[in-house]
């Protein structure tokens, strides 16, 4: 991803925190019969808690165990099925970007003083390929209201989550957001000094899986920048910091978002091989360069074409007997 990817995603995330902030819930109130507070909770967090209520009810009356759990995983799948159209484009522009990565090293080698033409160039390489080079953004841009106004939803429906457990996560409402001392979450230091080591791993577990699926994630379909190995590392760090703040952020919020967003990742990279192994050709721009490189032109020379200094070559072959006797007459 290119720095002014990093960029937007910095300013949609600081915008998703703002107006999470602001349209919280208080804890306990119940949004089946509780009117939103402004247009934040009317139009996102009250109808995604309404959803998940509605899910779970439904899990439950037919038996299933760990019902909040599977409402927040069934909540991701629907979530992904219907932004399906949105991740097709990004994931083809996303490996089309991948494939043109060594003609945009040509065009480093051929323009790399002259930062006008060379970005004259990249776009009109981009524009005869058909890629968009924003478009991995246009996800994100959907993506984070709906993560962020889901957190928001899972405060509102905190008492019901209390407890409501999954597998080895004792309660999916846990941890509560703002509870930290310094930069270090406050239950972290408690279930340390209280000895409980299983409840601590049990809470980081999800946190480990969301930055291990985020590095596969941004090495699988990220491409690397061409020909640049300054950007390349700066490309890297900024992937590195991102990944490690996201980590941090699910030390801070119920447990439940974080499965939906481990949940989200890990149906993405499904979607990404589905995309790449069936819906993906590569751009013409691209078959048209490798089949010219790969063009063998074979110059053969005629006979005539010899040197005039050439000396002959004393054949080796066994004379015949009319050779034989004509050299015995001589």
């Amino acid at each position: 991803m290119k720095q002014r990817h990093w960029i937007i995603l910095a300013v949609l995330l600081v915008a998703a925190m703002t107006l999470t902030g602001c349209g919280v819930p208080h804890e306990g109130v119940d949004v089946t019969i509780t009117q939103p507070d402004g247009p934040w909770q009317t139009f996102v967090v009250w109808p995604l808690a309404n959803i998940l209520i509605w899910l779970n009810t439904i899990l439950k009356q037919v038996g299933v165990f760990y019902s909040w759990g599977w409402a927040i995983i069934l909540f991701t799948v629907g979530i992904k099925v219907i932004t399906f159209p949105l991740n097709l484009s990004q994931i083809r522009g996303m490996q089309a970007q991948k494939d043109l990565q060594p003609l945009l090293a040509d065009l480093q080698k051929k323009y790399g003083k002259d930062r006008e033409r060379l970005a004259q160039e990249q776009m009109k390489l981009y524009k005869e390929a058909g890629v968009n080079p924003l478009s991995g953004c246009l996800p994100l841009v959907i993506q984070m209201p709906i993560l962020f106004g889901l957190y928001a939803a899972l405060v509102a429906v905190g008492p019901m989550l209390a407890n409501s457990g999954f597998y080895w996560i004792p309660d999916l409402s846990f941890p509560k957001f703002g509870s930290s001392q310094g930069i270090i979450p406050a239950w972290i230091p408690d279930f340390w000094q209280a000895g409980d080591y299983g409840m601590l791993i049990a809470y980081l577990v999800l946190p480990v899986l969301l930055m291990v699926s985020q590095v596969f994630m941004q090495k699988w379909m990220t491409p690397a920048p061409a020909g640049n190995s300054e950007q390349a590392g700066m490309t890297q760090n900024m992937s590195m910091i991102m990944t490690l703040f996201f980590g941090y952020f699910t030390l801070q919020v119920p447990a439940g978002l974080t499965l939906y967003w481990v949940t989200s990742n890990l149906l993405q990279m499904l979607q990404q091989w589905a995309v790449t192994r069936f819906f993906v050709k590569k751009p013409a721009v691209v078959t048209a360069a490798a089949a010219s490189s790969g063009a063998v032109t074979i110059d053969v020379k005629p006979e005539s074409a010899k040197p005039a200094n050439a000396k002959p070559v004393k054949s080796t072959t066994p004379p015949t007997n009319a050779k034989r006797a004509k050299a015995k007459g001589k």
